[in-house]
C-alpha cells in the first residue's frame, strides 16, 4: 500500500505543480471535487452501473488530493481552506453512500459504514484541536475508506449485490477498527495532559 502511495503522491504533486501554473485555487478544486460527487447520482441514477460510481469516485477522489497539493506547492495552504476541505469531504462521502443505495447496497450496511467513516474523520478533526495528530493512525484512512468503496461499487458490477453488501460490511468493520484505534491513541496522549 504505501509504493501505491508514493507512486500516487509523486502523480498528485506533479499535476499540482503544473495547475499551479493556472489561475485554479485549492479551493476551485474542492469545489469541483464536490462538483463531481455530485453529478454522479443522477448518473447512477441513469446507468445503474456501479462502474459509473468508481469513476465519479476516482475523479472526485483525485480532485480532492490535488486540492490539498496544489495549496501546499503554491503556498495557498489557509485555515479557511482546510475548513472548506473538510467540509466538502464529508458531503462527497455522503454523495457515495447515496450513490450505493440507489444500486441497491443494503441500508443498513451504507448506514454503518457512513456513521463510522465519519467518526474516524471526526476523532481526527477533534483529536487535532486538543493537539494530537492523527495523520497516519488506523488502517482505514480516507484514501482507504475511497479504496473500498471503489471495490465494493466495481463488485456491484461484476458479481452481485450479497458480495458487494459483504465487502461493504468488511469495509465498514475495518474502518470501526480504525475508530477505536484513533480513539485509544487519542486517549493515550492525552493521558499526560492536565
Amino acid at each position: 500500500m504505501n509504493k501505491f502511495r508514493s507512486k500516487l503522491e509523486f502523480l498528485v504533486n506533479t499535476a499540482a505543480t503544473h495547475i499551479s501554473k493556472t489561475r485554479f485555487t485549492p479551493n476551485t478544486l474542492t469545489f469541483l471535487s464536490l462538483l463531481a460527487s455530485l453529478l454522479g447520482v443522477p448518473l447512477v441514477i441513469l446507468t445503474q452501473r456501479g462502474l459509473v460510481l468508481v469513476a465519479v469516485i476516482i475523479v472526485s477522489g483525485f480532485l480532492d488530493a490535488l486540492d490539498g497539493a496544489l495549496a501546499r506547492i503554491s503556498g495557498k495552504s489557509t485555515l479557511r481552506g482546510a475548513l472548506l476541505d473538510s467540509f466538502i469531504d464529508r458531503i462527497c462521502e455522503a454523495t457515495y453512500a447515496l450513490a450505493l443505495l440507489l444500486l441497491g447496497v443494503d441500508v443498513y450496511a451504507v448506514l454503518v459504514f457512513l456513521t463510522l467513516s465519519f467518526l474516524v474523520s471526526y476523532l481526527r478533526a477533534r483529536g487535532e484541536a486538543l493537539g494530537v495528530a492523527l495523520t497516519g493512525v488506523g488502517l482505514m484512512e480516507r484514501a482507504e475508506r475511497l479504496i473500498g468503496l471503489i471495490l465494493v461499487s466495481t463488485i456491484i458490477d461484476v458479481a452481485d449485490l450479497l458480495l458487494a453488501n459483504t465487502a461493504l460490511v468488511l469495509v465498514a468493520f475495518l474502518t470501526g477498527v480504525t475508530v477505536i484505534q484513533r480513539f485509544l491513541y487519542t486517549w493515550r496522549q492525552l493521558s499526560s495532559v492536565k
